[in-house]
């Protein structure tokens, strides 16, 4: 999985835009890019803070992480897995 790749399958959970950085960073979300040193890493970004900072060896890993851990929480809010 990839960057772009991980975009559509948060758009198919039905992810609020603005709720994840693919790619960088910004305040208030959910940061996934790599690093100059080679892991990618996954946090959520307040304040200028890396919170629940994840670092992994490649893209695609990362990538999976965060897909699981969001789509987690929409599970739990209600929005996916409705029938």
């Amino acid at each position: 999985m990839n960057l772009r790749a991980l975009g559509t399958a948060l758009d198919d959970i039905g992810l609020e835009p603005g709720v994840v950085a693919l790619g960088g960073r910004d305040e208030q979300c959910w940061c996934i890019h790599g690093t100059p040193a080679g892991v990618w890493q996954v946090y959520w970004m307040e304040r200028g803070q890396k919170n629940h900072l994840v670092e992994l060896p490649d893209e695609s890993s990362a990538c999976e992480l965060l897909l699981g851990k969001l789509t987690y929480s929409q599970l739990i809010a209600g929005v996916v897995g409705k029938r």
